[in-house]
């Protein structure tokens, strides 16, 4: 039978069987396993439910070791790095004011007062 070794945060290397542990492969929109991807599993020591991330190479080891996976669908295009600010959408005359503003020696001292928003 297959032996995984994984690590907990608290009793360090540990072993465990393919059952043990569940793969999550979040799919990019060509289909490689992209950010998000995670494995998890309860340590056989202490029980605490630890969870780790998973790129390509381990998400391969896993698989051929026999771990179930759980697939999300491929993405259409990457996640937003950050929660999207509220407000309204940025348009070409906010741009322009932009840029305009941008030609002078002191845009950055305006953008940073204490009385801009």
């Amino acid at each position: 039978m297959t032996r995984i070794r994984a690590s907990c945060p608290d009793c360090g290397e540990v072993e465990l069987l393919p059952d043990d542990v569940v793969l999550h492969v979040v799919r990019a929109s060509d289909g490689d396993v992209s950010s998000g991807s995670s494995y998890r599993f309860d340590c056989p020591s202490c029980e605490v439910a630890v969870q780790k991330p998973a790129d390509d190479r381990i998400a391969q080891l896993l698989t051929t070791g026999g771990v179930a996976v759980e697939e999300n669908p491929p993405l259409d295009k990457p996640p937003h790095p950050e929660a999207p600010r509220g407000g309204p959408p940025l348009t070409h005359d906010d741009l322009l004011d932009l840029h305009l503003a941008m030609r002078s020696d002191e845009w950055l001292d305006a953008l940073f007062a204490p009385d801009n928003p």
